[in-house]
């Protein structure tokens, strides 16, 4: 299946006739360029080799024993998430805490992690074996993906790892690496870049009323929460990346979930609503200070009264405003503020001037009818000359959105008539 004969002929040589540095080195080295990682695999496999394959490029390294041919460990560097307490921890056996416990006791024991988090009791030796075997295979299968690196194979070198009987054949896992190989190429071209949120469908079209998934795919589905990205989902997974990928492109492909926003667009669209939402405040609370200081100025301690009667109104009308409320203050922005982002974004900005300018056109008319027309007009006058000062300062905003003319609408409707 895999033309072992030709391939072993051809590089079977190499094990004879290079010059040794150590007693362990055997002889085969070169690099993946010229000679693909699965016919390397073979040759070991077929030889019945027993020592170390290191694969090295740049600042990554990744090391695969074999007893007698067959794949018995893997180690990884330059790659936090492939070490075992990671792959535990993903996987949801173990608290972050645990975690951190154990490689404390390995500091001072120098017994390996698995062996610590055996003896801890957090694991069972059957899912220890599970977890490096889970280990080995995601070290292996993505070195598939490296099409140069350089290889050395040291014949005898063997891994002081935990007693724990895993052993793979490597025939198998070149099988396995070749299809995930050739079912990469098309993930990757349907999953969205790597900056883009993930999204479930509101109304997906089914062909049929049935929907049938793995398990891995409900496992995934139940992470896309419309904020993580592709990255953030892996991070996430109990599954291995590839695993978790093709679940991605399985639940893409079936109308479940789709690509959303960038990450650099929902970023851009925060600190807006942020500046938006600062920018409300200020021409409001201005107003409202406005109304509350010629109150107090002709009713005294009465004033408070009057625009509390106001304020229950509006209320009950408008839940909103019972933020505005505080056993310090009368009216305290900051509680709004905080309470702003629990409402839905596509009705955030009309709850929010609706609200706003309800109030200020009760506190105007109560003004009116209080102190009469004239105090009224004053008062309206001063917000008129605040907003404008308020304006100013992002006039852009403020004419997108028509922050003034809301306002000055608002303002229009509390004058008297005649």
């Amino acid at each position: 299946m895999f033309g072992v004969g030709a391939k072993v002929l051809s590089y079977s040589y190499i094990f004879h006739n290079m010059e040794t540095k150590t007693k362990e080195m055997a002889g085969l080295a070169g690099n993946l360029r010229t000679v693909p990682l699965s016919d390397l695999l073979q040759l070991i496999s077929t030889s019945g080799k027993t020592g170390m394959l290191s694969v090295s490029r740049e600042e990554q390294k990744r090391e695969i024993y074999f007893l007698k041919g067959n794949i018995v460990h893997a180690s990884s560097s330059g790659s936090e998430e492939e070490l075992l307490g990671n792959i535990i921890l993903n996987r949801k056996s173990i608290e972050k805490s645990d975690l951190e416990r154990a490689l404390s006791l390995q500091k001072v024991t120098r017994k390996k992690l698995g062996t610590i988090l055996s003896e801890m009791g957090l694991i069972s030796r059957e899912e220890l074996v599970e977890f490096l075997r889970f280990q080995i295979e995601e070290i292996v299968y993505r070195l598939f993906g490296w099409t140069a690196g350089d290889f050395v194979f040291y014949e005898g070198k063997m891994a002081a790892t935990d007693r724990s009987s895993v052993q793979l054949n490597t025939m198998n896992v070149i099988m396995e690496g070749t299809r995930r190989i050739d079912e990469w190429i098309h993930i990757q071209e349907t999953l969205p870049a790597d900056d883009v949120r993930i999204r479930v469908v509101k109304n997906p079209k089914m062909k049929s009323s049935k929907v049938t998934m793995k398990v891995e795919e409900l496992q995934v589905l139940s992470l896309v929460d419309g904020e993580r990205t592709v990255p953030e989902l892996l991070q996430v997974s109990p599954l291995s990346e590839f695993s978790t990928r093709k679940a991605l492109y399985n639940l893409i492909n079936s109308g479940l979930i789709e690509g959303g926003e960038k990450v650099v667009a929902r970023r851009q669209k925060v600190e807006e609503e942020k500046l938006l939402f600062g920018m409300i405040v200020r021409l409001y609370s201005q107003s409202y200070l406005r109304v509350e200081r010629m109150a107090s100025a002709k009713l005294g301690e009465g004033a408070r009264k009057v625009l509390k009667r106001c304020l229950d109104r509006q209320k009950a009308l408008n839940p909103l405003l019972s933020k505005l409320e505080s056993p310090q203050n009368f009216l305290d922005f900051r509680h709004l503020e905080a309470s702003l982002e629990r409402i839905p974004d596509s009705v955030r900005f009309h709850q929010v001037m609706v609200s706003l300018n309800d109030l200020l056109l009760e506190f105007l008319k109560a003004i009116s009818r209080t102190l009469g027309s004239n105090l009224s007009r004053q008062v309206v006058s001063e917000i008129k000359r605040e907003v404008a000062q308020v304006v100013a300062e992002r006039r852009s905003m403020a004419k997108e959105y028509d922050l003034e003319g809301e306002l000055l609408k608002t303002l229009k409707q509390s004058e008297p008539c005649g």
